[in-house]
């Protein structure tokens, strides 16, 4: 019994030991980013652990007056709801079609969807924009909310047929012989039992959609319609980068993600353990 308390409290020792440095790893850049958003960049550079002498309120003003952070944030929140919305509407019927109904091409809309998960989105930078040029979607937000939607959809479309897959065919046929139509099967039934997976993959789109960057910095080129990723390239200069501005923008630019993870985060964890147990 000594020996088997011993192999357990060895265990426990070693897996808390791992847990400690793990959350090191996860918590000290959030603490570093945070303590430098209050430092001036003489501070930063001289210590990476060590609170500001001087607690620097202002660089949050100074970051939004140069670079206009907030609105920045703002546009990139509209654009990430407006498009998950949007994408939503769309993947939730499509992944119902290709999970449950064995139609002829179902199977090829499937792998089409795969294989465009494989392009980067430098590989459809050009295309995108010789587009815009066509319908005027220069810094226009409804062209960026429909080109985030389509890019979004794939893997939002491979996250929700696998997860619908997992539910039990016999609910569709006993909502059918009750009389439920197919569209009343999909938003009255399936989209109830499917929020972990919806949620998992709104949190996917979401932060593929704030935090991009290549498209928003050719098509949005006005500062007004400018998105957080693109605002932050404003404190980078020739010659110096302002730091201490950089970090406190990022910490007003991490709350909406933040706020967005903990609304979702029962629902997140859910649609992972679930496609976990079901890969």
């Amino acid at each position: 019994m000594n020996k088997i308390g011993k192999k357990i409290s060895a265990g426990k020792i070693i897996f808390w030991t791992l847990a400690f440095l793990w959350l090191l790893t996860t918590i000290f850049p959030l603490y570093f980013t945070i303590i430098s958003s209050l430092k001036d960049d003489n501070e930063i550079w001289e210590s990476m652990i060590r609170f500001p002498e001087v607690w620097r309120f202002d660089n949050y003003v100074k970051a939004n007056s140069v670079a206009g952070i907030i609105r920045a944030t703002f546009n990139s929140l509209f654009l990430s709801v407006c498009s998950i919305g949007l994408m939503m509407v769309c993947v939730i019927p499509a992944s119902y079609i290709i999970a449950r109904k064995k139609i002829r091409g179902s199977s090829v809309l499937s792998m089409y969807f795969l294989a465009a998960l494989m392009i980067p989105i430098h590989g459809a930078l050009i295309p995108i924009v010789q587009m815009s040029n066509l319908v005027g979607g220069q810094n226009s937000m409804v062209y960026m909310i429909i080109i985030y939607s389509g890019l979004n959809f794939s893997m939002s479309s491979f996250l929700m047929s696998g997860y619908i897959q997992g539910i039990d065919s016999q609910i569709d046929e006993a909502a059918s012989i009750d009389g439920c139509s197919l569209r009343g099967i999909v938003w009255k039934i399936i989209v109830p039992i499917s929020k972990p997976g919806i949620a998992t993959s709104c949190i996917v789109a979401f932060l593929s959609t704030y935090n991009e960057l290549p498209l928003a910095s050719v098509l949005l080129t006005k500062k007004e319609y400018q998105t957080i990723s693109v605002a932050l390239l404003a404190f980078k200069g020739d010659y110096q980068v302002n730091l201490s501005w950089i970090f406190a923008s990022i910490v007003i630019s991490m709350l909406p993600i933040v706020i967005f993870y903990i609304l979702c985060q029962e629902n997140v964890e859910k649609g992972m353990i679930a496609g976990a147990v079901k890969g």
